[in-house]
């Protein structure tokens, strides 16, 4: 099954920690353990929603827990539409060299939260834009834009029901007709089964929240 796995900010909280301050401590380990974990059954896509040196961290956790694999981050812009107030997500700039590593077998980190948000203009030129882009709704668009058979949205138990999350599992779903699951980061393998989490499917719109 080939997963894309985004982690949000708050998943890389060691228990009983909030995102207070941005220098926090991360349980980076834990993370990359269960991705590991994971990635021995699935082929697996990685977002996160920190910033690059989580990021950086992320990848060299994950080159430990993996060391004949092939980890690769990749910075990536996120197109909007320049007209657009919302900034809403269209396409991933970098989406055939990440497809391309991939299918190459490389475990790719992407569209984390240094992701540059970017506009086109009429002569398809790129330039910058100052916005924030929805961590969940890019996640959903490269996981459309990759073919995955699931979008695995990971949090702590005090967000399994974030609307944001919920609305991005529900276009993933609707897009594509398959599933999307939220749950925290303990719980992944079981919400890849469908055991917990918030289970979200086109049929269903949002199953039930499992412990």
């Amino acid at each position: 099954m080939r997963i894309l796995l985004a982690l949000g900010g708050t998943a890389l909280l060691r228990p009983g920690e909030r995102a207070s301050t941005p220098n926090q401590p991360r349980n980076i380990e834990t993370a990359a353990k269960a991705i590991a974990e994971l990635s021995d059954h699935h082929e697996l896509i990685v977002t996160h929603g920190n910033g690059p040196q989580v990021g950086h961290a992320l990848e060299v956790a994950l080159r430990n827990a993996l060391p004949d694999r092939d980890v690769v981050s990749v910075l990536t812009q996120v197109v909007v539409a320049g007209d657009d107030p919302a900034f809403e997500p269209r396409a991933i700039a970098e989406i055939r060299s990440i497809r391309a590593l991939v299918t190459a077998g490389a475990l790719v980190i992407c569209a984390g939260g240094s992701t540059t948000p970017v506009a086109m203009d009429g002569l398809g030129t790129l330039y910058g834009v100052e916005a924030t882009v929805d961590e969940g709704l890019t996640a959903a668009l490269l996981a459309r834009r990759l073919d995955a058979d699931l979008l695995l949205m990971l949090t702590d138990a005090d967000f399994l029901q974030a609307a944001p999350k919920v609305e991005a599992g529900r276009r993933f779903a609707e897009a594509t007709g398959r599933r999307a699951a939220i749950s925290t980061l303990g719980n992944a393998a079981r919400a890849v089964r469908s055991e917990a989490g918030t289970q979200i499917s086109a049929a269903t719109a949002v199953g039930p929240a499992h412990p």
